[in-house]
């Protein structure tokens, strides 16, 4: 088995965890689905499983650090509506090449997180559909409170098929 070596030095990255803590202020008092440290973990643990499945041999790092990083962003877009999906991409590059990650890994992880809002558009990578498609799967939809007023709530979220 593979060492997390890299995937726990991102996590432990100064700024991943600035990045986390401003979403977390910006999400305080938010009653839909939150983007943190949680959020990340189980879109990583879902995108690697689904890759898996689909019988590919994806690199666990490249797949927990993308999961990890995929809305680390997210607070740029509350504050100046820039997509969340391009402004962590762009964000996880100095983070990702601090922790050891090659240039060709580094285009691989941002390349999905730019895709992971683009879920069951044609043509993205292996990796990009695997975050989309974890994305939605780590909500629980089910017995979230404030599903009734979330856009992203219906029966496609209480599904999982692919």
């Amino acid at each position: 088995m593979s060492s997390m070596k890299r995937v726990n030095d991102l996590i432990d990255h100064p700024e991943f965890q600035r990045h986390l803590e401003k979403t977390e202020e910006m999400e305080r008092e938010r009653k839909f689905c939150k983007h943190g440290f949680e959020h990340g973990l189980a879109v990583a643990r879902i995108a690697h499983a689904y890759l898996l499945e689909k019988g590919t041999k994806p690199e666990r790092e490249v797949v927990y650090a993308a999961g990890l990083l995929h809305d680390i962003g997210r607070w740029l877009e509350y504050e100046t509506g820039k997509d969340h999906a391009l402004a962590s991409a762009e964000l996880a590059r100095p983070i990702l090449a601090a922790c050891g990650f090659s240039g060709s890994e580094i285009g691989i992880i941002e390349q999905g997180i730019r895709e992971h809002r683009l879920h069951g558009q044609p043509g993205l990578s292996a990796l990009g559909e695997a975050l989309a498609l974890a994305d939605d799967w780590a909500r629980d939809c089910r017995s979230c409170t404030a599903r009734a007023d979330c856009y992203k709530f219906g029966d496609s979220m209480l599904r999982i098929t692919y």
